[in-house]
């Protein structure tokens, strides 16, 4: 009876028997937590309109309008994402991506394959040979300080400088 006073106090206080259940369970909120959302747009699928999404995206279809996504955004290699505006924590391009403008707060990465079409702004630009790019890039939140030590002299500014004469660069 012993045994039996003692499961039932178990069972009363939560506990659902099994030797590995408390730890399973303790665990089970653990990875909850670390798991990011995931949402994955399959080839065949059309979106039109505005992507609004959290965690990583992962495009295999078409998308036709403007995307934000608090996180990652992976195109891929049949993958389409056509509109005026992409933000995104970061950018994988695999397929094919055609905008106005692409701002990412990390790094955008245009693979082997991969093709982007428009003006792009982040902190980080990594063209893969192979890869595509036909727009204008901006590296934001780059640092414009240049890193010479305390106390050492700043090249100056040249300002209003003429253009050399075409017999001035002839050796005399």
């Amino acid at each position: 009876m012993r045994n039996g006073r003692r499961r039932a106090a178990a069972v009363a206080a939560g506990y659902k028997g099994g030797m590995f259940r408390r730890k399973a369970e303790a665990t089970k909120g653990a990875n909850r937590a670390k798991t990011e959302p995931f949402t994955y747009i399959q080839r065949g699928t059309t979106i039109e309109g505005e992507l609004v999404a959290e965690g990583r995206v992962r495009v295999h279809g078409v998308v036709r309008g403007n995307v934000r996504v608090a996180g990652t955004l992976e195109v891929a290699e049949a993958g389409l994402v056509e509109g005026q505006r992409v933000e995104a924590d970061e950018v994988k391009i695999i397929g094919r991506v055609v905008v106005e403008r692409l701002e990412a707060r990390g790094k955008v990465e245009i693979w082997s394959g991969g093709e982007l079409v428009g003006d792009v702004s982040a902190t980080s630009l990594d063209i893969e040979e192979g890869a595509r790019f036909t727009g204008r890039s901006e590296m934001a939140g780059a640092s414009l300080v240049s890193s010479a030590p305390d106390g050492a002299s700043q090249p100056e500014p040249v300002e209003d400088a003429e253009p050399l004469a075409d017999d001035a660069r002839a050796p005399a």
